[in-house]
């Protein structure tokens, strides 16, 4: 009986001052979801690890600055590198960018997304679902420009046109 008095009191406390329960709650729900972000980063990182084929031996490589700032690293040295290494198994570059995609008949739209070199998939063992990989030849200088899109991308512009069977007429990648 004493559990029921003691919740009934609470109860009666929190109702009575609002400002220390709206607070109460607020605590609490930052807590709870501070927990569970934290939770799912070392779930994802630390715990399952990356989706890869032997993701222990995939490293990054770059160059840091004289103020201990990480910098990466530009073509020339990638290229110099990828020749000389004896270490790795083999070296693919990447870079972050801001990239536009428009067809007909749709607004342009913006996604983030990386340039990397061909061997790049082939490193990690991963393939596209649908369509080709990079080739070997689509790292050379004056190549024709060649786009993997990502699932995301493919789902929410082109899902509609999947469905339907239609294929948009045209694609032009601005990047």
């Amino acid at each position: 009986m004493n559990l029921m008095q003691d919740l009934r009191f609470a109860v009666r406390l929190l109702i009575k001052d609002k400002w220390f329960t709206a607070v109460a709650v607020i605590a609490l729900a930052l807590g709870i979801g501070v927990n569970a972000t934290v939770f799912t980063f070392v779930n994802a990182v630390l715990i399952r690890g990356l989706p890869f084929n032997d993701p222990d031996r995939i490293v990054v490589v770059g160059t840091r600055d004289g103020r201990g700032r990480d910098r990466g690293a530009s073509y020339q040295d990638f290229v110099d590198w990828r020749a000389a290494t004896r270490t790795f198994s083999g070296l693919a570059a990447y870079s972050g960018q801001t990239m536009n995609i428009s067809d007909e008949g749709r607004a342009p739209e913006r996604f983030q997304g990386p340039y990397i070199s061909a061997n790049a998939f082939t490193l990690i063992g991963q393939q596209p679902l649908i369509g080709r990989g990079f080739l070997s030849e689509d790292d050379r200088p004056g190549a024709a420009a060649v786009v993997i899109l990502g699932n995301g991308v493919w789902k929410n512009r082109y899902g509609p046109w999947k469905r339907s069977g239609a294929r948009p007429s045209s694609l032009m990648f601005m990047v």
